[in-house]
């Protein structure tokens, strides 16, 4: 069987064509494999981060609640220790937190702050019950926004 010049060209553009047509096809594959692998990232850093938030709104709220408890009757010296790391804790929810965490949190630790460091002795009752009142109830509102946050859905951008 003899092969003429045409059927040699023929036969090496199949082959040519053939290599294209498995290396365009290996690329895409590439490219689509990758892009999966960084969306796959994404959304696992995103959950990571929403648990390092949830983990650090927890503790803001407890200690929030541990200094009210603890300052019911008598005030807060702001050299505590316990003082210190509440301070410590939020600001570390400040840095990590969007805007409307950190209004939030500043709003409860404000209202926090002035109750623990008032003077309880001789204070009217009904101005340290409100004073109370108004703690817990930025505590809860704090809960609320940071519970919309840490429930957030991964969203591809």
């Amino acid at each position: 069987m003899e092969l003429t010049l045409l059927q040699v060209i023929d036969t090496a553009v199949k082959i040519g064509l053939g290599a294209l047509i498995s290396g365009g096809a290996a690329f895409l594959t590439l490219i689509k494999s990758q892009q999966h692998e960084d969306r796959k990232e994404a959304k696992a850093n995103f959950y990571r981060l929403q648990e390092e938030k949830k983990t650090k709104y927890v503790d803001l709220l407890a200690k929030s609640q541990e200094l009210i408890q603890q300052h019911l009757y008598s005030s807060c010296a702001p050299d505590s220790e316990s003082y210190r790391d509440y301070l410590r804790t939020f600001n570390e929810v400040q840095i990590i937190s969007s805007d409307p965490i950190r209004v939030a949190a500043f709003n409860m630790v404000s209202d926090v702050q002035v109750f623990i460091f008032l003077n309880k002795n001789n204070q009217e009752l009904a101005l340290v019950d409100g004073m109370v009142a108004s703690a817990r109830k930025k505590v809860s509102v704090f809960q609320k926004v940071a519970q919309e946050e840490v429930t957030k859905p991964y969203e591809r951008a």
